[in-house]
Order: C-alpha cells, then sequence, then structure tokens
C-alpha cells in the first residue's frame, strides 16, 4: 500500500482537495493518503519548502509526497520528481524541493513528461504518483537530469565581523509563532556561547533563549504572569522562532498582531563583544 502525503495552497473551501483525492484513488483504490497542509499561504514557496522539510524524515521509505503549490500547468517550465532520502517527492519545478537538495543530493531527479491529457497540475503529480506505486522506474517516467530547480529565498546575514546575524522571519505558524531563518548550528557557530541581544521595536530586548516555552524564573513571577512575553525558542526543526508564551491569535494577539512583525520582516542578533565584556 502506497503512502502519498499532499501539500497545496488549495484551502478546505473548495472542492480541489477532495478532486485531487479521488483521482488518487481511482488510481490506486489502497493508498493512504496523508494531508499534510492546504493552507500554505497562496503561491507562497518558501512556506511550501518549509512544510515539506519539516514532515519528510516523519515518513517511511518510498512514501509519494505531492507538493502543488504554485503550479499553473501552463506557467511552471517543468514537473519534477525526486528519489530523496528513500522517498519520492513531485513538485513544481520552482524551486519548492531545493530546501532538500541544499541539505545533500538527490539519487535521482526526472523532468517529469507531461501527458497531453492533463488538465492541471494535480494530474500530471496524480499520474506519475500511480506509475511509482505500480513500480515503474523513475528514470523511465521523464527525462533524467542533474539538477533542479534552487529558490535563492532570503539567507540569514553574517556581519562581517562576525558579532551579529540578520535573520528573516519565513514562516508564521497556527498559533502566530514567527520562524526565522537562523538555524541552531548557525547561533552556535556565530555566537561560540557568547551572550547575544535581540531587539523587537523599543519594548522587547530578549537576550536568552528558552529551552522549552514555560522555561522561565518562577523566582520572580509565576507561570501565568509570564502570559503574553515574547520568548525566543529552538523549534522541532532546530530554527530560531519568536513567540509570545501562551499566544492565541484570535484571541489575545501574535507576533504578527502585537510585536508588529510578519512574513520576510528581519531581525539582528547581536553577539557580546570583548569591549561588552
Amino acid at each position: 500500500m502506497s503512502i502519498i502525503t499532499l501539500t497545496t495552497d488549495f484551502g478546505i473551501k473548495d472542492h480541489f482537495v477532495a478532486v485531487a483525492k479521488g483521482k488518487l484513488l481511482s488510481l490506486m483504490p489502497n493508498c493512504q493518503i496523508i494531508d499534510v497542509s492546504h493552507n500554505v499561504d497562496f503561491y507562497n514557496i518558501t512556506n511550501a519548502s518549509y512544510i515539506i522539510n519539516g514532515v519528510c524524515d516523519a515518513f517511511p521509505k518510498d512514501t509519494i509526497h505531492i507538493v502543488c503549490v504554485d503550479a499553473e500547468l501552463y506557467e511552471v517550465d517543468s514537473f519534477v520528481a525526486l528519489h530523496w532520502n528513500e522517498q519520492y517527492f513531485l513538485a513544481p519545478n520552482n524551486g519548492i524541493l531545493g530546501v532538500l537538495t541544499e541539505q545533500y543530493p538527490a539519487d535521482l531527479i526526472v523532468e517529469l513528461e507531461v501527458n497531453a491529457n492533463a488538465k492541471c497540475a494535480m494530474d500530471v503529480f496524480v499520474q506519475t504518483a500511480s506509475k511509482i506505486s505500480n513500480g515503474d522506474k523513475l528514470e523511465n517516467l521523464g527525462n533524467v537530469v542533474a539538477e533542479c530547480v534552487t529558490f535563492v529565498d532570503v539567507k540569514p546575514i553574517v556581519s562581517n565581523d562576525e558579532n551579529s546575524i540578520r535573520g528573516t522571519i519565513v514562516y508564521e505558524d497556527h498559533y502566530g509563532n514567527a520562524v526565522i531563518n537562523v538555524s541552531k548550528r548557525m547561533f552556535n557557530d556565530i555566537g561560540k556561547g557568547r551572550n547575544f541581544r535581540m531587539s523587537i521595536g523599543s519594548r522587547y530586548k530578549i537576550s536568552r533563549i528558552n529551552n522549552y516555552y514555560s522555561d522561565f524564573n518562577l523566582e520572580v513571577k509565576s507561570l501565568k504572569d509570564y502570559e503574553g512575553d515574547a520568548l525566543l525558542i529552538f523549534n522541532e526543526l532546530d530554527f530560531l522562532q519568536l513567540s509570545l508564551y501562551k499566544s492565541n491569535p484570535v484571541k489575545t494577539g501574535s507576533v504578527k498582531s502585537l510585536l508588529g512583525l510578519t512574513y520576510r520582516d528581519s531581525v539582528t542578533i547581536e553577539f557580546e563583544t570583548k569591549e561588552q565584556e
């Protein structure tokens, strides 16, 4: 039984997701379909990349991941299938899968043949998933290529003296947390254990990273009194994350509504220098 995951910007109001699942089940009645997300921000390649990078390690070998974001059939130059980390990834060749190949190369990359009967990009992916599930070799489904498009999005910038990192908010999750494109590895390599400060407007200056969300000094005030306070934490993907403790974007606010920071905004982390010690 094939496992197929779906990541799209289709939303859940319309019939698009149901149609995709119906087509998959028509060709593969016994497949197991897992919804990763259908609420990727419209056409947002960065969001889609972050999400697919976050889930792939959780699935068994030979899982087929379909990523259909910014995938208009007649606007995308090509569609690709990757065999990477013992799994298959199907996506438009617009850079979405670059987040994977930047970590280490794919075993195989194929530019897919587009059947004349395909009415949309999802048809290309459904047909390809069916062939993979039936045992067709990936190299027979299109043209083998050396690489796929790597989307060059905003990158964290390290100052020449290595005393600061300027990062960018690349994702906002369901809780209103803002993910910054600074990895734990980069933070530690540049910081080298030094004290640091990240300023958020005139109100907040954060100088520590919580080990977990409720990692506060309870000798100063109760945990309840910390609700709404800003904190930094490395999330489950080891990216720096700006959060408000016990935030609720609908009722109490979020990083975006209360701190004024949103997708593509920059933040600067400044490390203590010898002169400041």
